[in-house]
């Protein structure tokens, strides 16, 4: 299929450019509020970068020493809050006229801020310390905290996702992980759920005094298919220690660090615990990965995107489908072969060589100084810093990137078509990816088994019931595969036209299967198909056995057919019988569908010439703006009329004066 790129993985440029860091003295990046902080002059000048364009102003913070994180609170009015010392957070509310002030200190003792983050806007503030996690109400206009909730534990580090409001501290010296779900409710808008041990067996985790068995490295809070877990990386080897490690900037973050010795012999999985409110978190799904090392972990659209740096490339997994179950818990192979992100370019604004930074060399610096040139970063560098769920931001050139799908390099790289549609119906996007394979699928010369097309025209229309296992993205329906695939097709001469009779044949099966209901044009392409190949037999058998269901609007087409094919009539009457349809009823669809031949041939071989009025037939004529057909009708009653009275005008009662005067302004020549 034309349009991929030979990577499935792509990066997308956020409208967000920054100092690189080595032209600031610190950079931190709110996930929240998707802003990035850079600080500079003394730990006092602040230039924040946001996507909107309100988001992107200087700020000036007293210098009171180095700044250890810094954010602002999504709510209104917003407040700055920011972390110099392991005992206090500083709040100040910067955009009001009268400048407010407040600090907050924990309380004395042996704890260290491990860090803070708003909660509901700026509602809540929770704050985690070495001692537990603190819940304080804030009154953002008054500048007020009042501790709500507060849980004793020894914790060693703590991760929290803003997209799921869900946190999780790690008690120290084990692997021991408490998480907490944050909700708007009249009550205390916590719930700390039951805590759960990270299973360390088998695993190359070696405990020391004071420090977890799990690393927050490898610990990423994530929601795949509306459903949360904690993922845990595990490596299971014998060797050195991996030369990958992660580092947290202004926020939970993965940095790439190179190093002599990145892969190891053992492999390497990723557990996903996930959480639940009643019970403890437990495993359901695994993510093998044949070798051992450090990794980091994003997530793009319900997949779960591993990345190796050393070999700079990165795996896919879905735990959608496939996978071998072992009792509870799933096992998953990656869905393709590993393939490295694509090639970026962007050109960087121009730059003085005092602000360039250090690690670009003369020759790149002169051209960036000179003219802009396009900049072709490394992949996968050591400058990466990843956030959740998937950022990417390269403090080396002061670009944040998002990660996204090429769907259809994976289409062309996924050898089983069943899993490739699978796959395609839960990512954003795959609808036209769909119907392009299935265009694939038809070509002449490259049609697939229709045994095959059967188990993926399955899985689309299992998508399209209401009572689906799972909500899927993408839904196609039958106009979708009737315009962009049945048509295009039908009008092809290199077509043949078996091929396309058996391949609507099983999309029918299919719908049915699925208990949905065939949608009339599916059947009219059938029995055209048929009747212009003359295989009136098949489409006998098809009618008789109920392959094509009953209708007004077939039975109506089947009328029309009878010049064509002389059954046909007998066909639609058997038709409109079983429909229970009244002969009333039947002449009154046909007119208001322009079939007044039709009409007139129905009730001449239903005996009803004599019955009907004359005036609705003479009406539907004179309404198609057709002479020939308005006097064909004419000529048919006014023989009637001679047949049943002796002359061929109509009676007063009957109400065709005004036809009478049309026929004689139109035909009769003075």
């Amino acid at each position: 299929m034309a349009g991929g790129s030979g990577h499935y993985l792509e990066l997308s440029q956020v409208p967000i450019r920054f100092d690189p860091l080595d032209q600031v003295q610190s950079a931190f990046f709110d996930q929240t509020n998707f802003q990035m902080f850079c600080i500079k002059h003394g730990f006092a000048d602040v230039r924040v970068k946001g996507l909107a364009e309100e988001d992107n102003f200087k700020i000036t913070i007293p210098a009171l020493g180095p700044v250890s994180t810094i954010k602002f609170s999504p709510g209104t009015p917003r407040i700055l809050a920011l972390q110099r010392r392991k005992c206090s957070v500083e709040f100040v509310s910067i955009f009001s006229d009268d400048r407010k002030e407040q600090s907050l200190p924990i309380k004395p003792g042996n704890a260290d801020i491990i860090g803070f983050y708003w909660v509901f806007k700026n509602e809540y503030l929770v704050l985690i310390t070495s001692n537990g996690v603190e819940l304080y109400q804030c009154n953002p206009y008054r500048m007020q905290f009042k501790l709500v909730k507060n849980y004793n534990i020894p914790i060693s580090w703590a991760i929290f996702s803003p997209e799921e409001l869900v946190l999780v501290v790690c008690v120290k010296g084990s692997g021991v992980i408490y998480p907490f779900w944050f909700r708007q409710s009249v009550n205390t808008p916590v719930i700390k759920l039951p805590k759960f041990e990270v299973d360390l067996s088998n695993g190359a985790q070696q405990e020391s005094k004071g420090s977890p068995l799990v690393q927050e490295r490898d610990v990423v809070i994530m929601n795949l298919y509306g459903v949360q877990y904690v993922a845990v990386i595990r490596n299971i080897m014998t060797g050195s220690d991996a030369s990958l490690s992660r580092s947290t900037v202004g926020g939970d973050s993965s940095v790439m660090r190179s190093g002599s010795d990145s892969t190891r012999a053992g492999r390497a999985e990723v557990n996903l615990y996930q959480l639940s409110v009643d019970v403890a978190a437990k495993v359901t799904h695994i993510l093998d990965i044949d070798f051992s090392a450090r990794f980091t972990l994003s997530v793009v659209d319900n997949l779960v995107v591993v990345h190796h740096q050393h070999w700079k490339t990165s795996m896919l997994f879905d735990i959608a489908f496939g996978g071998d179950q072992v009792g509870s818990i799933k096992r998953h192979k990656a869905i393709i072969a590993p393939l490295s992100i694509a090639p970026i370019k962007f050109t960087p604004p121009k730059i003085s060589p005092r602000d360039s930074p250090r690690s670009v060399d003369k020759v790149s610096m002169e051209s960036l100084c000179d003219t802009p040139v396009e900049i072709f970063p490394e992949l996968y560098s050591t400058k990466w810093i990843f956030f959740q769920p998937n950022v990417v931001i390269d403090v080396q050139y002061g670009v944040i990137w998002r990660l996204r799908l090429n769907l259809v390099t994976i289409s062309n790289m996924m050898n089983d078509k069943s899993d490739m549609v699978q796959l395609l119906l839960h990512r954003e996007g795959g609808k036209d990816v769909i119907l392009s394979v299935f265009q694939d699928c038809l070509e002449p010369g490259r049609q697939i088994n229709l045994s095959v097309l059967g188990v993926m025209f399955d899985l689309i229309n299992q998508a399209q019931r209401p009572d689906a296992d799972m909500k899927y993205k993408v839904v196609i329906t039958q106009r979708d595969m009737y315009t962009r695939l049945f048509i295009p097709f039908e009008d092809r001469k290199d077509m043949p036209y078996r091929f396309l009779v058996a391949v609507l044949i099983e999309y029918i099966r299919s719908l049915n299967k699925a208990q949905l209901q065939v949608e009339h044009f599916i059947f009219e392409l059938l029995m055209n198909i048929l009747v212009e190949n003359k295989c009136f037999y098949q489409l006998h058998q098809f009618l008789q056995y109920h392959i094509i269901s009953d209708s007004k609007h077939l039975a109506t087409i089947l009328l029309s057919k009878e010049l064509i094919y002389s059954p046909a009539t007998q066909l639609a009457m058997d038709m409109f019988k079983r429909l229970a349809i009244a002969d009333g009823e039947l002449i009154d669809i046909l007119l208001s569908r322009g079939q007044i031949l039709t009409a007139l041939r129905y009730i001449k071989a239903t005996e009803r010439i004599d019955t009907v009025t004359a005036k609705q037939f003479l009406e539907a004529a004179a309404n198609e703006d057709d002479a020939m057909l308005f006097y064909t009708v004419y000529k048919f009653f006014e023989e009637r009329n001679v047949r049943l009275r002796k002359k061929p005008e109509f009676l007063p009662e009957e109400q065709c004066q005004i036809y009478e005067e049309m026929f004689r302004k139109l035909f009769v020549k003075n």
